[in-house]
């Protein structure tokens, strides 16, 4: 089982992302789950008009079951995660939806950030939807900051503009001080290119999504439309998600405690794609 927190910068689309991978997930390995954990609350409920129930609040409830937990038991998510429907893939993307409201996120989040290792006896990946990681502090050891540092694992789904790839390199001694790998994810277009990207930040660019609002509008909004093997937006998130098996299967996540965490970014002249 592996444990993939995909958080984003600005609105840089992590729930569509978690979303188009666990559509196109490597079929060697089993379905995964993508669980909701945006502090800001969760949308794929009313995308997808799903009820909140089963979802992460029965999650909370049952990781305050010592009577399970205690006995090494774990939470077993497919006993919360619903199927999003009229999908026309050969695989099922099971979701673990989330309330809507902030409020409602606080205990659910408190809880998983304390206890992720209880989702022990899901036998599956779990790709974990973190909404935005300006909303986290690391000051603060939010929830979010908590799980990726957890996890020792962090997809950022950045925009290859400056603006964000600044605000990334901003993160990238932050998260690596807690011992947290980050991967980027791009999105959308940009004048920069992959190898520019990952030479200059010195972060693993482990693929590309396009800019493809149709595509996104179908897979993270449940809109009507054609085959998920005929979408641009898929097409690249299966070459993604086999690279990022392929990565998780090769190198430990976690970093040694004697590497150094990287020092100042130059910044970026710009390139072609």
């Amino acid at each position: 089982m592996e444990v993939i927190p995909i958080v984003s910068l600005k609105s840089a689309g992590a729930t569509t992302a978690a979303l188009a991978l666990a559509t196109v997930w490597p079929e060697q390995r089993p379905a995964p789950v993508v669980l909701e954990c945006d502090p800001a609350g969760g949308d794929i409920a009313a995308h997808f008009d799903l009820p909140l129930t089963p979802g992460l609040v029965s999650v909370a409830l049952a990781m305050d079951r010592p009577a399970d937990v205690g006995e090494g038991m774990g939470v077993d998510l497919r006993l919360h995660s619903q199927v999003l429907p009229d999908r026309r893939d050969r695989s099922l993307v099971h979701v673990v939806v989330a309330p809507t409201s902030p409020e409602e996120m606080r205990r659910p989040l408190a809880l998983l950030a304390e206890k992720l290792s209880f989702l022990a006896a899901t036998e599956t990946d779990i790709l974990l939807d973190c909404g935005r990681l300006e909303a986290a502090s690391i000051q603060g050891r939010t929830p979010t900051v908590r799980l990726l540092q957890q996890a020792g694992l962090a997809i950022v789904v950045v925009r290859p503009q400056l603006s964000e790839l600044r605000r990334l390199a901003v993160w990238l001694p932050v998260l690596r001080s807690g011992h947290v790998e980050v991967m980027a994810l791009l999105s959308q277009r940009g004048p920069y290119a992959e190898s520019e990207i990952a030479h200059t930040l010195e972060v693993e660019v482990i693929g590309s999504l396009p800019d493809d609002p149709a595509s996104a509008a179908i897979v993270g909004g449940g809109a009507a439309g054609p085959r998920p093997d005929r979408l641009p937006l898929l097409r690249a998130a299966r070459a993604t998600a086999a690279a990022l098996v392929d990565r998780l299967a090769t190198v430990g996540r976690h970093r040694d405690s004697s590497e150094a965490v990287l020092g100042t970014v130059v910044p970026l002249t710009g390139g072609t794609r």
